[in-house]
């Protein structure tokens, strides 16, 4: 090796320095280091809240346009038809979890088996799924308006045979 190259290498690393300390004040000059004053968005409450306050005004009207809305793209909602991306939603409310004969249920799902699919549960889904079951297969990320959730809740109840009796007004408790 002889003189020239190193000086060649030792400029190059120079100049290479030189070039990231230039872009990185330039960057910290035009980007401030501040939060934004609000998010861009925000994510479901991590709790879940009781459903029965909401069934009391849910309308099985609004949750049929949300069940089309959201759930038919992967969910069957006639009963007798064949199981789609997920599991056929008629009859749900009531069935066990994991319940339905037939339908390759993922792992976290199974683990659940020999609970039912009560409103509550129902609810605590439709909130954040994988929050309910982790490592479920479920893409919905989750819907956080308990009304919305009520409302498809009374709706699920009008598809199917269920034996599981509408739960009872709470006088004087209002969503």
């Amino acid at each position: 090796m002889d003189s020239m190259f190193l000086n060649r290498l030792g400029a190059a690393f120079l100049l290479s320095g030189v070039c990231v300390w230039v872009c990185y004040a330039t960057s910290s000059a035009v980007v401030p280091h501040t939060a934004p004053a609000k998010p861009a968005f925000s994510l479901p409450a991590l709790d879940n809240k009781p459903i029965a306050p909401f069934m009391a005004h849910a309308d099985a009207q609004r949750g049929d346009a949300l069940v089309h809305q959201v759930c038919t793209n992967c969910h069957a909602v006639n009963d007798g038809a064949s199981d789609g991306v997920g599991p056929n939603l008629s009859g749900v409310v009531g069935r066990p979890i994991a319940g339905l004969s037939g339908y390759s249920y993922s792992q976290a799902l199974k683990a659940q088996h020999g609970h039912i699919w009560s409103d509550q549960a129902l609810s605590d889904w439709l909130t954040a799924p994988a929050r309910f079951a982790p490592g479920t297969r479920m893409s919905l990320v989750g819907l956080p308006d308990a009304a919305q959730r009520a409302d498809i809740i009374a709706y699920l109840r009008t598809l199917g045979e269920s034996d599981v009796p509408a739960p009872p007004a709470s006088p004087g408790v209002t969503p």
